[in-house]
């Protein structure tokens, strides 16, 4: 950097000095770039303005507080544009990907690296560029795409050597040694840790030292040293300790915390864990938040505290909903990422191409935006089906945690029943969710079914028992009948439990009061068969032709001003196919309905 003479030279200098401090001081470093800023101000020196901001942005970033970092890096982003200092463009642009890919927003992460690698490229600023590929490599590792995440860290490698730059090869190293560890290339991994932590050590980088040694100790526990895992992650502790690094804490804690419970030293494990959940919580970091209320009721639940593992487990469950919508549009954006990439790729090489090479290149991108808009619309599917099926477990625990409420002294005979519907219903969550979120998997046929054998009058009966409170609060009359023998079946317990459950939800949903409902179990040698049977508006011809289509909107609405997303029959299909169900429907118009799901009695 050319830097002016006199006082605003000198505040240029205290610049590369926060530079110099923002790994190993950071607190030091942010209090000095505060200073340089308030002089910048008082000096109307704009351009020293815009190096400011980003370095705040930085500091910011440095120490978790990514709120603050992204405002001051919007403001430098903005005025560096106005001024054409693109450098610092490129450099703000750089770090707001960084933010963007801590808090696993993966697509906005990739698309302010893709702007920051332009405009190292047209600056020709080699060392930003090593940098970014590795960043953008470092995205690829993160949804788990490793054959492309090397080929964009072996990019950044020959730039990084070419230039002898000792920051890129570092950041390349540790993202690298991370890669190969993910792959199970233990031994290579550990090279390019140690390598990296070797270079972070003798440039005083403090920051990059701690996270090689996190990355090192986390292959250690794969390889089972589980006593060398423990002194290193203690030597990270401090240097994080010291670098008032709160989210690298949170990582340590946790990890700390989840090993002395795998060794049943609980009470290191909860003085980890809780420590990991205060930082986790002042960071906002919502699936740390998640996974440590879940491993503190774990461990309350092994010293017999079973207030505290049931207070744990319900802040876990209520967390893990709330990630349900921005994980599903997280897996939507990693199936979308390649190809926007290559889509951008593509319009890059155009550039370059002539005449009947360009005609198609631009015939490649047309099919890649096609694509990309079908994924788009599949994401869109998946997340209200996520939110559908989710409902009638939620209503359940929101039932049983009324009664709960309004009772205050039940017989523990009874609340141990309904504590055990409450898990129950949860642990049906977390499968319908696995189940939802591998819906790709079950239209190629890739899923593995869970088959087990168990009794089908007592599912039926657990359906029904499920359904009572919200069936009368509808004045409605919900039956079962049993088969007069036990019913065994060999099939997924869970996926039929689905079926009966959106059958049965949608009777109710749509009966007017005082009618029936009857779900019914016969058998006989071959068959088994389950019948929902209602009262209620019965389906149209039209409706018929369309019930088991996705989002189809029939002739019939919900008679309690309940939501319907017109997903219900098309789920029920699509799982009856899945474990070899056949479903049939009996119904007219104004006449009831009847579906009959029959399976075979192997």
């Amino acid at each position: 950097m050319n830097l002016p003479s006199g006082y605003n030279g000198k505040l240029y200098n205290l610049l590369e000095e926060v530079h110099k401090l923002k790994f190993s001081e950071p607190q030091k470093a942010l209090e000095l770039a505060n200073f340089v800023y308030v002089q910048a101000l008082k000096s109307a020196d704009e351009v020293l303005e815009a190096n400011c901001l980003y370095v705040l942005g930085v500091c910011h970033e440095i120490s978790s507080s990514y709120p603050q970092a992204m405002k001051f890096l919007s403001e430098a982003i903005k005025l560096a544009q106005q001024l054409g200092e693109k450098k610092i463009m490129g450099d703000a642009l750089n770090y707001v990907g960084v933010i963007h890919d801590n808090l696993n927003n993966y697509s906005n992460a990739l698309k302010a690296y893709f702007r920051a690698l332009k405009i190292y490229e047209d600056v020709k600023e080699n060392k930003k560029t090593a940098i970014v590929l590795s960043n953008i490599g470092l995205i690829y590792t993160n949804i788990k795409d490793y054959r492309n995440a090397l080929k964009f860290y072996s990019h950044a490698l020959d730039i990084a050597e070419e230039e002898n730059d000792a920051e890129s090869l570092l950041i390349t190293n540790i993202n690298i040694g991370l890669t190969h560890s993910q792959l199970g290339n233990f031994e290579e991994a550990l090279k390019f840790l140690y390598d990296a932590f070797d270079q972070a050590t003798n440039s005083n980088d403090k920051r990059r030292a701690s996270l090689a040694l996190d990355h090192i100790a986390d292959t250690n526990i794969k390889l089972n040293k589980t006593g060398e895992a423990f002194r290193l992650f203690e030597e990270s502790r401090k240097l994080k300790l010291e670098l008032e690094d709160k989210r690298g804490l949170v990582k340590v804690y946790s990890t700390l915390g989840h090993m002395h419970l795998l060794e049943n030293n609980m009470t290191e494990a909860k003085a980890n864990l809780e420590k990991a959940l205060e930082l986790a919580t002042e960071l906002g970091i919502k699936r740390s938040v998640h996974e440590l209320h879940k491993m503190l009721s774990d461990a309350y639940e092994r010293i017999e505290d079973s207030a505290k593992a049931l207070y744990h487990l319900k802040i876990a469950y209520r967390k893990e909903l709330e990630l349900l919508k921005e994980e599903a549009e997280i897996r939507a954006r990693n199936i979308s990422t390649q190809l926007e990439i290559e889509q951008a790729q593509k319009e890059a090489e155009i550039q370059r191409l002539k005449n009947i090479e360009l005609a198609q290149a631009l015939e490649d991108v047309k099919k890649l935006n096609v694509n990309l808009k079908e994924l788009n619309d599949e994401k869109n599917e998946f997340m209200a089906i996520a939110v559908h099926d989710l409902k009638n477990p939620l209503q359940n625990i929101l039932s049983t945690a009324r009664i709960l409420k309004r009772s205050s002294e039940l017989p523990k005979s009874e609340m141990d029943e309904f504590t055990a519907n409450i898990i129950n219903q949860t642990d049906r969550m977390f499968n319908i969710i696995k189940k939802l979120l591998d819906h790709n998997a079950i239209d190629q046929g890739e899923l593995k079914l869970k088959i087990t054998n168990f009794d089908v009058n007592s599912l039926a009966e657990e359906i029904v028992s499920n359904f009572k409170e919200e069936s009368e609060r509808k004045k409605l009359n919900l039956m079962l009948r049993k088969a007069p023998e036990e019913v065994s079946i060999n099939t997924d317990k869970v996926i039929l439990y689905e079926i009966l459950q959106n059958l049965v939800s949608n009777a109710i949903k749509f009966s007017t009061e005082f009618k029936n409902i009857i779900l019914s179990v016969y058998a006989d040698e071959k068959n088994i068969k389950l019948e929902v049977a209602d009262q209620g508006p019965g389906f149209s011809d039209e409706d018929k032709r369309k019930m088991f289509s996705k989002f189809a909107r029939l002739s019939a609405k919900p008679t309690g001003d309940e939501h319907s997303t017109g997903l219900g029959l098309s789920i029920v299909k699509k799982l009856c196919e899945l474990i070899g169900a056949t479903l049939k429907l009996e119904s007219k118009k104004d006449e009831g309905a009847k579906f009959t799901i029959s399976l075979k009695n192997w």
